[in-house]
């Protein structure tokens, strides 16, 4: 906490020495608890420890994604900081100033990224129980995710692109890979979008690639590996009173090797990419009975395409799942939820079990 203190009391010290700025600082925080049981069943598989085909655990724990920031505006200039707070580290979640020219915004900093962000679902959980997930929100089980990521993001009315911080590193499979890695251009990605009175809509695409030089090949010599990822994607929302439903599609090639929520590629042994193509989709209903209670179930399925398995038809992910959100106050947040998951097989032709959850996401927002 230590360090924690140090940064309230720099951002305190900004905060008032720099009046000429005349900036809004609208702080806030919000305070996450998980409670849920999960039970794993692994079928054909065994557990982590390797001792039984079943396990299960309690999770009662300050959820990572707690957090605490500040929305900042002054004139044409606006910024937002964002922390992630547990017990043990302080992390940035976003940190990023944009300024608004006129005819478009210039963001710097680390944000969401356009068009991997499909924050369809309120789901709480996803996972198995020794690596579960906090408001996982069927992110990687149906819908598509890029992370928050360092980026130069320009936007025009419903358009935007960036240019983002990439992700590389070695390919596994085969022996895996040993060369060096260099990636000479950053990850591009872009999404545009409308809204209407009852139903919005966006499309988007993104693409990344790099080199792994001087890999050592199976005759002794070396060789150069292209590592292309790229995805399309796809959401929308229709609102009809107090029912909305939610619907998003993607597709990607390599999408693991550049840091989305994807099957990554593999390298074939020799001087190429074995590439993994994942197709994602999602649907969603939200039904808002009173201010106080709302609704909501959901549907995710993911499919991962294997260049490097002969039988291409087992990789598939299956999550279903119904909460209910009941505003105890304003501020105050109770959300039960009950969901499943399919784990599909695995390349072996093993069945890899289900998971079943039963448990609750407790939130006071400040």
């Amino acid at each position: 906490m230590k360090k924690f203190t140090i940064l309230i009391a720099a951002l305190a010290l900004v905060c008032f020495s720099v009046p000429a700025m005349a900036a809004d600082w609208n702080f806030y925080g919000s305070a996450r608890m998980q409670t849920t049981y999960m039970s794993d069943d692994f079928d054909d598989t065994e557990n982590p420890a390797g001792t039984d085909d079943k396990d299960a655990s309690t999770l009662w724990n300050l959820q990572g994604n707690t957090r605490f920031g500040a929305r900042v505006k002054a004139e044409n200039l606006a910024g937002r900081m964002e922390f992630g707070v547990n017990e043990s580290t302080v992390t940035s979640r976003l940190l990023f100033g944009e300024w608004n020219f006129g005819s478009g915004k210039l963001l710097v900093g680390k944000d969401y990224t356009p068009g991997a962000a499909q924050f369809v679902s309120s789901s709480i959980q996803s996972g198995r129980s020794e690596s579960p997930g906090d408001d996982q929100n069927i992110l990687g089980y149906g819908a598509f995710y890029g992370g928050r990521v360092g980026q130069i993001k320009l936007s025009f009315g419903g358009f935007q692109v960036a240019l983002l911080d990439s992700s590389t590193g070695q390919l596994g499979g085969n022996g895996g890979t040993a060369g060096d890695v260099d990636d000479y251009l950053p990850k591009l990605q872009a999404q545009w979008g409308m809204a209407f009175d009852t139903w919005n809509f966006s499309i988007a695409g993104g693409a990344q690639t790099y080199t792994i030089e001087d890999n050592p090949t199976p005759g002794g010599g070396t060789d150069d590996v292209d590592v292309t990822s790229y995805f399309a994607s796809g959401m929308g929302a229709w609102n009809i009173g107090a029912f909305t439903l939610k619907a998003a599609l993607s597709y990607a090639q390599n999408g693991g090797n550049a840091g989305w929520t994807a099957a990554a590629g593999t390298f074939d042994g020799d001087d190429d990419v074995d590439d993994a193509k994942t197709t994602q989709a999602a649907l969603v209903g939200v039904f808002r009975l009173s201010d106080m209670l709302a609704f909501e179930g959901g549907f995710g399925y993911r499919y991962d395409k294997l260049d490097a398995n002969v039988d291409e038809d087992k990789n598939t992910r299956v999550q279903g799942y119904i909460q209910a959100l009941w505003t105890m106050a304003p501020g105050v947040y109770l959300m039960p939820e009950i969901g499943y998951i399919d784990w599909g097989k695995n390349t072996a032709d093993d069945d890899q079990g289900s998971t079943m959850y039963l448990g609750a996401k407790w939130q006071i927002d400040f």
